[in-house]
Order: structure tokens, then sequence, then C-alpha cells
């Protein structure tokens, strides 16, 4: 038996607009924020969620509300602080480009632009952000990793299976799942406000389906995928 899980970034706020870093602080959607779960909500209207699941910050469940606002039966919604995003610590609501400036000043722009492309581009990325941190509380990389699977652990005990799942999470949150699943499908760019990602999971097995979909051609086909089978989950998550 299959859950499909629908994992949505939360629709844009007032820190996304002026490039500011937003994690567990708590920030509500501009009007282009609310406007995009809304139109994500008529995408998702025919996906027949069992289970609704959102982190515990202001935008996140105002996204999850909106797009299930047109669902029949009304769902409940989990809220799980599990699902926050990273902790910047020191760094809550500096502009993102401070990150890059502190990192260049501290070890050159040869050694930093080696931690920001290629495979190893996400952990040195975080990384960057906690060496950058002049309070040492920015959380590090491998707590991440561990916070991301415990998160979706919860997910998973809580679903019923051959169910769709909708989880509203953060950009790092989500992308150190999608990491460790599959680290060549982890866009460039990270994870676009209202972006769907989906992720089967098959006999507790985790298989990236899509990730980052803005596009209604490509959400829309997501339904259409091929029933997930137990050989090719395990073979992706080897």
């Amino acid at each position: 038996m299959t859950k499909r899980l629908y994992l949505v970034r939360h629709g844009e706020t007032s820190m996304n607009a002026a490039r500011l870093l937003q994690g567990i602080t708590n920030a509500n959607l501009t009007a282009k924020g609310q406007d995009a779960a809304d139109r994500l909500g008529e995408l998702l209207q025919p996906v027949p969620f069992a289970k609704a699941f959102s982190s515990d910050r202001t935008r996140t469940l105002e996204t999850a509300k909106r797009i299930l606002a047109g669902h029949e039966p009304k769902l409940p919604l989990v809220a799980l602080s599990a699902l926050r995003e990273y902790y910047f610590g020191g760094l809550e609501g500096d502009p993102g480009n401070a990150i890059m400036a502190r990192t260049i000043r501290r070890y050159g722009l040869t050694t930093a632009w080696r931690a920001w492309v290629g495979s190893k581009r996400f952990p040195g990325l975080v990384r960057s952000i906690r060496n950058a941190d002049p309070t040492h509380q920015a959380e590090d990389f491998p707590d991440l990793l561990a916070r991301a699977r415990q998160a979706f652990e919860q997910v998973d005990a809580q679903s019923p299976d051959d169910s769709d799942i909708l989880v509203v999470s953060h950009g790092l949150l989500l992308s150190a799942l999608i990491y460790q699943l599959a680290p060549d499908k982890l866009p460039f760019s990270l994870l676009k406000n209202t972006s769907v990602t989906r992720i089967d999971i098959v006999n507790q097995k985790m298989r990236v389906r899509g990730v980052n979909l803005t596009r209604e051609q490509d959400i829309l086909a997501l339904r259409h995928d091929e029933p997930e089978t137990d050989d090719a989950a395990k073979n992706e998550a080897k």
C-alpha cells in the first residue's frame, strides 16, 4: 500500500518578499502568498486527502488552511513543531545576502564558491549559515537532517495506508528530506513558495516522484502517476 505525500512549501511572506532570513520567526502571508495558496488549493481539490499536517508557524498554517478550504469532507489540520523551518540563530531576520558576504570575508571567494556549487552545495549552504552566526545557535547540518527524517516518521506513523497526505512546511526543512532521498533532484535555488514535491512511501521506504513543481500541468500530472511498486521503491531508496 502506498502513502502519497504532497509536500508544499508555504506561500510568500513579507519576510520572503524582503529577502530576510526567516526560520522560526513568524510572518503572515502577503496578498501574493494568499492568492498562490488559494490557486494551489483549487489544483489539489480533486486529491482526496486523508490527513493534513503543517508546521506550527503562522505562514504554514495559513497556507494549509487555504489549500484545504474547498475540500470535503473537512479535515482537521495537525500542527507538528518538528516540521518547523531551519533555525538561523542570531541571523534570524537578517538579509539573506549577508550569509554570502560573511562567508566570503571569512574564507575567501574560492572556498566559498566551492561550498555553494556541486553535489555538496546544500550541506555547504547550511554549514555556511551556521558558521556565519555570531551567536553559534544556528542549527547544524546533521541535526537538520535528523529532524527532517524524524518529522516525516511522525507523519508516516499518523497516516493511513493507501492514502493521500498533505504536508505544508518550509524550504530548508523540506530540502533536507529531499537531499537525503535524491540529492540530484534538489534544485539549485532550493524550493519555491507554494511549490509541490511528491514523495511516495511504500513499505516504509520513501521515493521522490516530483520536486519543486509549480506549473499547473505538472501538479495535475501527479494524479496520473503509475501506482508505485514495492520493488521500485526499494531500488530508489538504495
